[in-house]
């Protein structure tokens, strides 16, 4: 009887990682008074994928990567084909920025960019978006339930 328990339980949590990593997560933020439809990378392979591969993101849509601790976390540009702006999230504040990064093209190596201060989330929104809403270190960061 132990063995099919086992069974069972291990079939749902592959079943549920294979649909999440088919189909991520998805939530609402909030900041500066704009609500943003994010999916969110849970997992490893989700979170080193990110948004490469699109070709483009919707406006008010963005990607968020929540962590278990606090670091300052790199990211490149691997498979991106649009650029992007960064906002480094240290529990519900904007923590720091890294604003209007480009995609690589052909023959260009990739940038990496890091926080100044450790976080615990960081949210990718389309290039631009912080110079629009005027976003600005400080500014608190609302994460909506559904």
């Amino acid at each position: 009887m132990k063995r099919i328990y086992i069974v069972a339980v291990l079939f749902v949590a592959l079943c549920l990682g294979v649909y999440y990593v088919n189909h991520p997560l998805s939530s609402k933020v909030k900041i500066r008074g704009t609500v943003f439809t994010v999916d969110v990378a849970a997992t490893e392979q989700q979170k080193e994928l990110g948004l490469g591969g699109r070709d483009s993101m919707p406006l008010d849509h963005g990607m968020l990567f929540p962590y278990d601790h606090k670091e300052q976390y790199e990211y490149w540009m691997k498979g991106m084909h649009f650029p992007l702006d960064f906002l480094w999230i240290d529990g519900k504040t904007v923590a720091d920025m890294t604003p209007d990064i480009p995609f690589p093209t052909d023959g260009q190596p990739l940038r990496v960019v890091r926080p100044n201060v450790p976080v615990d989330k960081v949210l990718e929104l389309n290039a631009g978006t912080i110079a629009r809403l005027g976003i600005q270190v400080g500014d608190p960061v609302e994460f909506i339930d559904r």
